[in-house]
């Protein structure tokens, strides 16, 4: 039985998830490794037991740019259900175990659990809008705001040893850059200056978000990029 509370397979009936249990595969991917290829074949989708992915974009110029983050809980290759290719890719951030679940099991799960169906298309809208709103922001912001949405974002969707109002982000200068669109330069050069505001703190390739209020302040024009 699947301990993650927030799963979307605990939707379906009793009789469901016990098939699904025993259906699905639950390999262990090491940090960095691809869970799907962008262009791969379209076998099914993917439920983060543990850990945590981003999930990425390819331009023309093979530059790579990340769309979305997920974590435990959370379903991958959503977008692409109906589709014969993935269209996007997935690679973990760090060492995750993620249950797979193939095409022709899903779709009798789907018909068989009307609330099951009805609770990944509000998934797939939830993740839709907060990409949309991050787009549109991102687009308005200066280098300074772009980072420190793009930390919120972080903390948002992993709260990494979260205390109340502290949050530590495991990533590095690169990896913040393609989630803002920036590059790693603009990243360095904010995230200097925040911490000699007392804003941030670091160690190592660690972040620590010590005041996430006073951040959000920061960029409370957009406010409604930090509060879907």
């Amino acid at each position: 039985m699947c301990p993650i509370a927030t799963c979307l397979v605990k939707q379906c009936n009793h009789t469901w998830i016990n098939r699904l249990s025993d259906a699905k595969n639950s390999p262990i991917y090491p940090k960095g490794q691809f869970v799907f290829m962008e262009g791969s074949l379209v076998l099914g989708a993917y439920f983060i037991l543990k850990g945590k992915v981003k999930v990425i974009s390819s331009n023309v110029g093979g530059k790579e740019q990340t769309v979305r983050l997920a974590g435990e809980g959370h379903m991958l290759g959503h977008s692409a259900i109906g589709l014969e290719k993935y269209s996007i890719g997935a690679v973990t951030l760090e060492e995750s175990q993620i249950c797979f679940i193939d095409n022709a099991t899903l779709y009798e799960a789907f018909m068989a659990n009307p609330k099951f169906t009805f609770e990944v298309m509000r998934f797939y809208s939830r993740e839709l809008r907060k990409s949309e709103i991050r787009t549109k922001c991102l687009g308005l912001m200066n280098n300074e705001e772009k980072v420190i949405l793009g930390l919120l974002y972080l903390a948002d969707t992993y709260l990494l040893g979260s205390q109340g109002n502290q949050v530590e982000i495991d990533l590095n200068r690169q990896e913040i850059a393609q989630i803002i669109g920036t590059n790693a330069e603009q990243v360095s050069r904010v995230l200097t200056s925040l911490k000699k505001e007392g804003l941030i703190q670091t160690v190592d390739r660690t972040i620590q978000l010590p005041d996430i209020t006073t951040l959000k302040e920061r960029i409370r024009q957009y406010a409604y990029a930090t509060s879907y």
